[in-house]
């Protein structure tokens, strides 16, 4: 279990072996997204994983979204 935990806190301890393995395996998957989907839908698949990591990341999630709906359709008298 410790060695577990070791190893993931190495992958994002910028230097380490684990960290340089895991940057190539992320750019490695985005070159397979580009060269087989293309840019626009890969910007497309990485946004909607940034607005999922932004949701999933927020501790207020409700309000989030409340105050995201309300940018978009401003309530009448407003």
């Amino acid at each position: 279990m410790e060695e577990d935990r070791k190893f993931w806190s190495n992958c994002f301890r910028v230097g380490t072996r684990q960290c340089g393995m895991l940057i190539g395996i992320l750019g490695m998957g985005a070159a397979f997204l580009l060269l087989f989907l293309g840019f626009w839908k890969t910007l497309l698949v990485v946004s909607f994983c940034a607005a999922g990591y932004a949701a999933g990341a927020s501790s207020n999630k409700i309000s989030l979204f409340k105050a995201w709906i309300n940018k978009l359709f401003p309530p009448k008298g407003e």
